[in-house]
């Protein structure tokens, strides 16, 4: 079992860069691109929507560049529905990107339940605006009483000025909360959290960005020793830089594209006794195959490198990422890898509902969709002071439905059997890779 799990794992990464064909032009005739007209942007600033375009006038007009511009412009998230089309007169063209906004002032509920449990209940709001200023800058706020507490807000901004490629972003937060270990005693973590933000957009796909952040953790029993300091109180500095690459034709719910998040960052310089590196990846590949059909293979992992990790910055199954058939139970460690495959097959293609009667315009042409996905997921977590080799592999493969709904939102109804034939159902309210 080990082999084959291995043999799974390690043949997927290949697949993840092979070669995409991109069709030949359809356009018969050589057509210059005279203008480009945005139609519908009432909020939205244009330089927005153009900076999604690879098409700029002066262009030979292209009918897969419009198709992979349009995906582009959609995958801002700030509109329910872009068409992109041209008028041809003799031998130029004028092109037409027409958006439908969405509505971007989203305020939502805060609710959950800690390990699952009914009487750790905590609950509060937050408010979003998705599209401050017309510029894609984000806003967001939240509070939150009960078991866990904590207020946050973040600001991202990206592109800081008209001339440049450059982004910035930032988070402040303050937090009591319970642990996520399964393994320890309860106990409350009280942290402070300060981020910050920049880098550099090149292109369309390519981005480099880095980020510092500063932390404070207090544990409520020092006796337990989860905190590195004897006095139950870390306090560190963190810097990190990432490399991504991607060109998924849609990130709400991908059927075609490649996804590369390449992540090193370290954590502590001597100012307290943590102090150790990790790298992430997180590599996808989507092969698409007409119709609306489409296969995604994945592959990631999370490394600990150098000195000694406190409990609360462990790497877990059960929380951002699940092993489907192992979905709600919970695994921990320092070093975690794992893979995926999902064959995701249209019921009906995604499909815009027009509903005039509505005043609201954000709310007139909504988004639906409905598909079936396949799937087989696997993974291991560990720590250093464990054999690799004698620890399990958990897997899990499956079937269900996976409904698209408007605002980016989805929801997954499945079925796994794990690697001990254990049959498991499930739900979801986001895609799983």
């Amino acid at each position: 079992m080990l082999r084959i799990h291995c043999i799974l794992l390690i043949g997927l990464f290949p697949v993840l860069f092979t070669a995409h064909l991109i069709c030949q032009d359809s356009l018969s005739t050589v057509v210059i691109v005279k203008e480009i007209k945005i139609v519908g942007n009432r909020s939205t600033k244009n330089y927005v929507i153009l900076r999604e375009m690879s098409t700029k006038p002066g262009d030979t007009l292209r009918q897969e560049s419009l198709e992979r511009d349009q995906n582009n412009i959609y995958n801002l998230g700030l509109f329910n529905k872009v068409d992109v089309d041209y008028n041809i007169k003799e031998d130029s063209a004028i092109v037409y990107v027409v958006v439908y906004e969405r509505w971007y002032l989203i305020p939502y509920p805060v609710l959950g339940m800690k390990y699952r449990d009914p009487s750790k209940l905590y609950y509060g709001a937050g408010f979003m605006h998705q599209n401050f200023r017309g510029r894609n800058e984000k806003l967001n706020t939240e509070i939150c009483f009960g078991y866990d507490k904590w207020v946050s807000l973040g600001y991202s901004n990206p592109k800081i000025t008209y001339e440049d490629d450059l982004f910035l972003g930032g988070i402040i937060s303050v937090q009591k909360l319970h642990d996520l270990s399964k393994n320890f005693m309860e106990y409350e973590n009280s942290n402070v959290f300060f981020s910050l933000t920049g880098g550099k957009r090149f292109g369309l796909y390519k981005m480099l960005l880095g980020y510092l952040s500063y932390e404070i953790w207090q544990v409520s029993k020092p006796e337990l020793r989860r905190t590195l300091s004897s006095t139950g109180r870390d306090a560190f500095i963190s810097c990190g830089i990432q490399y991504r690459y991607d060109t998924r034709n849609n990130r709400e719910y991908t059927t075609d594209g490649t996804l590369v998040s390449i992540v090193a960052s370290k954590v502590g310089f001597g100012e307290s006794d943590v102090d150790y590196s990790r790298l992430a990846l997180d590599l996808r590949r989507f092969f698409g195959f007409g119709e609306g059909v489409g296969l995604g293979v994945r592959g990631y992992c999370v490394f600990l490198i150098g000195g000694a990790i406190p409990s609360y910055k462990h790497v877990f199954f059960g929380y951002d990422e699940r092993i489907r058939g192992y979905f709600y139970d919970i695994y921990e460690g320092e070093n975690r890898m794992g893979a995926n495959l999902e064959l995701r097959y249209p019921i009906f293609l995604p499909r815009y509902l027009d509903l005039d009667f509505i005043k609201i315009p954000e709310f007139k042409k909504l988004r639906f969709g409905l598909y079936v996905g396949i799937f087989a997921d696997v993974g291991k977590i560990w720590c250093r002071n464990e054999s690799v080799r004698n620890l399990p592999w958990y897997s899990g493969y499956g079937a269900g439905l996976q409904f698209l709904l408007p605002y980016a939102f989805t929801i997954r109804l499945e079925a796994a059997l794990n690697n001990f034939g254990k049959l498991q159902g499930l739900i979801d309210f986001d895609t799983s890779f």
